[in-house]
């Protein structure tokens, strides 16, 4: 019985130890979250509602139910509660399920995504760059343009035939986000040169820069998918660690 009795309070502290480290993890889900977020609400009016919005608004909403979650679990551990044990272990099995579905999902959708992603570049270079009534879309295409380093669609060729080369410019080849030296004045007159502005198309550059999120969002889910299993193991021991000792 003795045994029994340490094997229990064992297994408490090993609950309460995962769970402090549940709580960290759901404290960086939350903050890998929110920075994604943040950092796509750069490309907003652009790409719109796309794949890396909705997986960064699973993880915000993940990274809140863990942290709610491990405290069910502290209180169950501490007090031995069978029935708090049981709900923790519910519960994580849940987002733990709702994760896996997630990840297939977006796996399944990349394709999509990039369909989405040239259409919606497609329009906002060829259509709505450089259109008073389409300020916000300006302001993310430049943006684009100067931190992905990238010009146009597919190239800086895609800008003489769009809207702000027949409307807007300034007898200018290329907008100014193009160049990549101080030489704005040079580089827009003369695009031909290669070492002026960036050589690559947007499309393929978001295309790139959303991947790299998705990457660090499912490196990080995968990461938590472990944590939930040793939980989920580590509860159900302690659920029934509970029982034996009351035999």
């Amino acid at each position: 019985m003795a045994g029994l009795s340490c094997g229990m309070t064992c297994m408490k502290y090993l609950l309460l130890a995962f769970n402090l480290v549940f709580w960290i993890a759901g404290i960086a889900v939350l903050g890998v979250g929110i920075w994604s977020r943040v950092a796509a609400s750069d490309y907003e009016a652009i790409l719109g509602d796309t794949d890396t919005d909705k997986a960064a608004n699973i993880l915000i909403a993940s990274g809140v139910l863990v942290l709610i979650i491990g405290f069910v679990g502290c209180c169950g551990a501490m007090k031995e509660n069978k029935c708090c044990l049981l709900l923790y272990f519910v519960l994580v099995f849940l987002i733990f399920i709702l994760e896996i579905a997630a990840g297939i999902m977006a796996y399944k959708n990349r394709d999509k995504m990039e369909e989405e992603v040239s259409k919606a570049i497609n329009i906002t270079v060829f259509k709505e760059y450089g259109n008073p009534d389409h300020t916000k879309v300006t302001k993310a295409i430049d943006f684009a343009q100067k931190h992905i380093k990238c010009c146009g669609a597919t190239s800086y060729n895609d800008w003489k035939y769009s809207y702000w080369a027949n409307h807007t410019s300034k007898n200018e080849a290329v907008p100014s986000s193009c160049c990549n030296n101080k030489d704005i004045a040079n580089c827009t007159q003369d695009p031909l040169n290669r070492d002026n502005i960036f050589q690559e198309g947007c499309i393929q550059g978001m295309k790139d820069w959303a991947k790299e999120h998705l990457v660090v969002i499912g490196g990080i889910g995968v990461g938590i998918a472990v944590i939930q299993v040793l939980g989920m193991i580590f509860s159900i021991c302690l659920f029934r660690a509970i029982g034996y000792e009351k035999i």
